[in-house]
């Protein structure tokens, strides 16, 4: 980045996001935490980063893994969040909940869904997004059982282009 003041605070969140804590070389851990990361989008001046963890505490039967995108504007900084993709004061939650809750029902490939455990999503929803669509998802025990990892829902752009916020700096950041 061209500030390099606005680049340390974001590679500072970046490290928090990712969990990377110094442990003193004296100190016995009581679990183990893997983490990695990859770019899993990049275009124009947006860059998207999933970051990967796994944390596992001594005896437990299995770890519980992490799933954080980072969607950051390489020209200043920002991590967007849901909301800066829609217009202000649009009922974005309403509106990709009605969209979520109509894939569970319909939609054979979300039958591994807990039964009456799904009530909508949040207006921090974790999701990431593609050139063509956002993708909404869920931590395990969410929703469903652990196997079935980060239930993930796909809403082309097509789909809500109304409540987008096409002159926003989430949008041009990408198109």
């Amino acid at each position: 980045m061209s500030n390099q003041a606005e680049q340390d605070k974001l590679n500072a969140r970046l490290r928090e996001l990712s969990q990377v804590k110094p442990v003193p070389a004296d100190q016995q851990l009581d679990y183990t935490y893997t983490g990695d990361f990859d770019i899993t989008f990049y275009q124009k001046q947006l860059l998207q980063m999933q970051l990967t963890g796994y944390n596992y505490p001594a005896g437990a039967a299995h770890g519980m893994p992490t799933m954080i995108y980072a969607i950051i504007n390489l020209s200043n900084g920002q991590l967007y969040e849901l909301k800066d993709l829609f217009k202000p004061n649009s009922d974005y939650v309403k509106v990709l909940s009605q969209i979520v809750g109509e894939q569970i029902k319909n939609d054979p490939q979300y039958s591994y869904v807990f039964p009456d455990t799904y009530t909508g999503i949040s207006a921090n929803q974790p999701f990431f997004v593609t050139a063509d669509a956002l993708h909404l998802y869920f931590n395990p025990y969410d929703i469903a059982p652990y196997a079935a990892g980060f239930p993930t829902f796909t809403i082309p752009f097509s789909q809500i282009m109304s409540i987008i916020n096409t002159e926003g700096s989430f949008w041009k950041a990408f198109y």
